[in-house]
């Protein structure tokens, strides 16, 4: 199956990948920077109010550290 094939089936992420060619890579990271900077502001309020070892803090804190790998990974990218 193509990586476009492939890509039919999630629509979502068909809709991403376009949206992320179509954004200058500056907006993109500038983006990302915001959206990291606001969860990790919503994991101290969960972390304060319901607990370090609420499933919804430990969701959060795993989703944060993924963002911030894919960013890693995308940054040391070498430029074609």
């Amino acid at each position: 199956m193509s990586s476009f094939d492939n890509l039919k089936h999630r629509p979502h992420q068909a809709y991403w990948v376009e949206q992320q060619n179509r954004l200058p890579l500056p907006l993109t990271e500038l983006m990302e920077n915001e959206v990291l900077e606001i969860l990790t502001k919503v994991l101290q309020s969960y972390r304060s109010r319901i607990g370090k070892n609420h499933f919804l803090t430990k969701q959060l804190q795993r989703y944060i550290e993924g963002l911030k790998r894919r960013r890693n990974k995308s940054q040391h990218v070498p430029a074609q």
